[in-house]
């Protein structure tokens, strides 16, 4: 019988399975709809070693052939289109004429055993994602972490909830693990919550195989770390961003402005009344300026009574009008101390930011602007010139 009649024998594209036809020598004849989808590609015309990484697993146990026509599982280890290793099983039945029907079935879930409960009650989250990396268990940690429920997870990939900015740090490392250069990963990432805003995690990433050494899918050990970031992060006296944070923001901007915002006379208050009444009066400008700034913007503390303001995308002169803004915005403030009413101006230094500058040049010239409007007397805003 020709491998033709043979096949039409056997309609794959009404089999629910992931099936093939092989040759004797191993080429794809007939593929069924499902084994396209568990391959990610169109497996016809294919050879067998294209299509799993131990081709010979299958060719030792199919010379068992001799004895008996059929074979019920054989362990093996499925390769999809870009190189993603996934545990498969195959049944292999001989077909006249030397050709062989392999029905594939994937691996997709560990075996349930005493774990089971340590997994769904873990304080920290946890999470199976299968070979393409979606989600196929996960625990009631997990799902706060995300900030969904499990229904809106199981079948999507761990990807579409990532910050964009963090996401192609996991696929390198995903990819680093697959090729054997380690064994786990872990490192720090952001999930974009329904509301838009952002949760840090410390995630800790391994490929799990089975007693055969085949992939089975991913674990992932996540822990909430949006606090310990949020504190090591701030300045403690006004809880804005703190320098070493600040030139990370800067470092990944987009085009925009930075100004540099000093104090004028905050000195002399500091002198006359104490640096109780200067960390107090530090606190409620910081807090008048973060209320003028849009979402995006970066306010952060660079130390003593220094500020850096970051306006992504902001234009220079709508930036001198929020500087502007500012400086009027300070001087309006009025405090109390000892029975005495006083008063600040700020001066402030504006340079642009480009993509790829570094941040410390960045600062500097916005500092030297600043310093030319206090040199003027102060309660000025400048604007660096190149």
């Amino acid at each position: 019988m020709s491998f033709a009649s043979a096949s039409s024998l056997l309609p794959l594209s009404l089999l629910p399975e992931a099936a093939v036809i092989l040759s004797p020598d191993g080429e794809v004849l007939v593929a069924s709809p499902p084994a396209r989808d568990m391959f990610r590609r169109d497996p016809v015309g294919l050879g067998l070693d294209e299509l799993v990484a131990d081709p010979d697993v299958l060719a030792v146990a199919v010379a068992e052939l001799g004895r008996f026509d059929f074979l019920p599982q054989v362990a093996l280890e499925g390769v999809r289109e870009d190189g993603t290793p996934f545990a498969i099983d195959a049944s292999v039945r001989a077909l006249d004429g030397g050709a062989l029907l392999c029905v594939f079935r994937e691996l997709q879930r560990l075996h349930h055993g005493a774990l089971d409960f340590a997994f769904d009650h873990a304080a920290v989250g946890m999470a199976l994602f299968n070979t393409d990396g979606e989600f196929i268990r996960l625990n009631a940690a997990m799902c706060g972490l995300v900030g969904r429920p499990a229904d809106e997870l199981l079948g999507r990939r761990d990807q579409e909830f990532t910050h964009p900015d963090d996401r192609q740090a996991d696929i390198d490392a995903a990819w680093r693990i697959l090729r054997g250069d380690m064994h786990n990963f872990q490192g720090e990432k952001r999930y974009v919550l329904p509301d838009g805003e952002h949760r840090w995690v410390l995630a800790s990433v391994t490929f799990v195989r089975d007693g055969h050494g085949r992939p089975v899918c991913w674990l992932g050990q996540f822990q909430d770390i949006t606090e310990l970031r949020r504190l090591a992060s701030r300045d403690p006296l006004t809880d804005t961003l703190n320098r070493r944070a600040f030139h990370v923001e800067l470092e990944r901007s987009p085009v925009g402005a930075l100004l540099m915002l000093d104090l004028d006379g905050f000195k002399d208050i500091n002198d006359a009344h104490g640096h109780e009444a200067g960390d107090e009066l530090l606190r409620v400008i910081a807090g008048a300026i973060a209320r003028r700034l849009r979402r995006d913007d970066v306010l952060a503390r660079l130390g003593g009574d220094e500020f850096a303001v970051l306006l992504p995308r902001c234009p220079l002169d709508e930036a001198t009008r929020v500087a502007s803004d500012l400086t009027a915005l300070v001087a309006e403030q009025r405090f109390v101390f000892d029975g005495v009413e006083r008063g600040v101006t700020a001066s402030i230094g504006i340079s642009a930011v480009e993509a790829g500058d570094v941040p410390a040049e960045a600062l500097a010239a916005a500092d030297r602007a600043m310093y030319s409007a206090k040199a003027v007397g102060g309660g000025r805003v400048r604007l660096h010139r190149v």
